[in-house]
């Protein structure tokens, strides 16, 4: 077998789950189950079903280890969305054993072992869209950013940062310093100020 082939997808507790063994991966768990919290499981883990042996975690290791740091349901997390309080969307404020979405798959340990490491890598190789990055997350400004992964001083930081420079024409040059220049700046639509200097 070289490639993966689909078996099926089913909601698979935790206890029946197997980390992927030297998964190199350190994700960030609590910024995963905040979004957990938020959203719900958006996108389901991909276990390998092994003949005989367990179902291992090829793809998802870190949204499993944030739905056990939830643990059993209910809890009492709410959030507002548009003036309407909603449970949390891991246990919907409901009794919940802990468990996962799953794409159950077959395929070699070659193959696993890519699926592990480009699931991981590809994400880290992306780059932004810086305008189209900050105007994603100006909708988001009346309900705030929690469950995006951002947070409110860094979407000021996106939304207030100084345009990219065009590298074209060699690096920029900076006037000498002068201590007579201002040193702190307001944005003259939403008044958020940050300081800065020549460097």
């Amino acid at each position: 077998m070289t490639d993966a082939t689909y078996v099926r997808t089913d909601v698979i507790p935790l206890n029946e789950l197997t980390p992927f063994p030297g998964n190199a991966k350190r994700g960030e768990v609590p910024v995963i189950l905040d979004s957990l919290r938020r959203n719900g499981q958006y996108r389901s883990l991909i276990a390998r079903q092994i003949p005989d042996g367990p179902l291992v975690v090829l793809a998802g290791n870190h949204t499993a280890q944030a739905l056990d740091a939830h643990g059993a349901g209910p809890c009492s997390f709410t959030v507002t969305v548009e003036g309407e309080e909603r449970p949390c969307g891991v246990c919907r404020g409901q009794e919940w054993t802990p468990s996962a979405r799953c794409e159950v798959i077959l395929c070699d340990d070659t193959t696993a072992r890519r699926i592990n490491l480009v699931d991981n890598k590809a994400a880290d190789l992306g780059t932004y869209d810086r305008d189209a990055l900050a105007e994603l997350l100006s909708y988001l400004e009346d309900d705030g950013y929690a469950g995006s992964g951002y947070t409110e001083g860094e979407v000021m930081a996106i939304v207030h940062a100084l345009p990219p420079q065009d590298l074209d024409d060699g690096p920029a040059e900076f006037p000498a310093f002068d201590e007579d220049l201002p040193t702190q700046y307001t944005c003259p639509k939403c008044t958020y100020s940050w300081s800065g200097k020549p460097s």
